[in-house]
């Protein structure tokens, strides 16, 4: 499995998940926050999908164990994180931050906190399905 899609991917959400710390480190709610809210939702819609339709069935079936649970472990993860994001998406509303911009900054550096967690740990999964796939490969390494 090529994990190239789901790297670019991780490094559009990581880009737009710091656009969204950036702005929410101001102490007024500045221009275009909603628009990175949705574009952060949208990326990672799009990620979850290619994740359910090729990341955890290939790691699913790795001969490593270790690998096969951190997937298992990682797949549960999602479904709460996911939960977590959409009760965010839809609990704030334009009006409610800025009304309540402290607290929706608050709970806005908590998910991307989880979020950029999540990405780390994928990011080594996808090292470890690398190191999987190419088991019993000579290196280019050794070719040399």
């Amino acid at each position: 499995m090529d994990v190239g899609e789901l790297r670019h991917q991780h490094e559009e959400i990581t880009l737009t998940a710091r656009a969204l710390a950036r702005a929410v480190s101001e102490e007024r709610q500045p221009e275009g926050v909603a628009r990175l809210r949705w574009q952060l939702a949208r990326q990672l819609m799009t990620h979850l999908a290619l994740e359910d339709r090729l990341l955890y069935p290939a790691l699913k079936r790795s001969a490593d164990l270790r690998t096969r649970d951190q997937a298992a472990a990682l797949e549960q993860e999602i479904g709460a994180l996911g939960a977590t994001f959409n009760n965010y998406m839809s609990s704030w509303s334009d009006d409610r931050i800025a009304r309540e911009w402290p607290a929706f900054c608050a709970e806005t550096r908590a998910i991307l906190r989880a979020l950029t967690d999540r990405v780390g740990r994928e990011d080594r999964l996808f090292g470890t399905l690398g190191d999987v796939r190419n088991a019993g490969k000579p290196s280019a390494a050794r070719l040399a």
